[in-house]
């Protein structure tokens, strides 16, 4: 990772060896999002059928949300003294996410966020340890809250399908 000032992390009172491996794991995080908002945006345009005016609102307020915490990672990483990804061929060497094309199955297009969020949430969990780790109380808060609103919305789209 390439550091936007050398002396951030030692300036926060930070280490940082363990700050560059929260960098790079939130970098990771950061092209799961991205990822996964793509996909979002898809079914928000592409979702046909009975729950059309449902899910279509829905997709919406997902990515809408996905969006403003890309920017508060983002920034994040900058606030440590890592530069953060911002290149989509780099999002996907680094993401665990798989592009999702040509569905409009509204059943299929929740199974697939169910599945996203699932990821997200993984990957919020290792960040947030390698967070804790670092002792980098900010970006372990802000992770930690990332995860409890995706795990709720988890929950809801998990309903819905039922």
């Amino acid at each position: 990772m390439t550091t936007t000032k050398a002396t951030l992390a030692n300036h926060l009172k930070l280490d940082n060896k363990a700050m560059k491996e929260l960098s790079g794991q939130m970098n990771d995080l950061l092209s799961d999002y991205h990822i996964f908002y793509q996909n979002v945006r898809g079914f928000h345009w592409n979702v046909k059928g009975e729950n059309f005016f449902d899910l279509h609102i829905k997709f919406e307020e997902l990515y809408t949300q996905l969006y403003e915490n890309i920017d508060e990672l983002a920034e994040r990483i900058v606030t440590i003294g890592f530069k953060p990804l911002h290149a989509y061929s780099d999002y996907l060497k680094s993401t665990i996410h798989k592009e999702i094309t040509d569905v409009s199955n509204g059943d299929e297009c929740v199974k697939h966020v169910i599945d996203g969020l699932g990821i997200l949430a993984q990957s919020h969990r290792k960040a947030a340890k390698a967070a804790e780790e670092a002792d980098d109380i900010a970006s372990a808060d802000m992770l930690t809250k990332f995860v409890g609103d995706i795990e709720k919305r988890m929950w809801m789209f998990t309903m819905f399908s039922k």
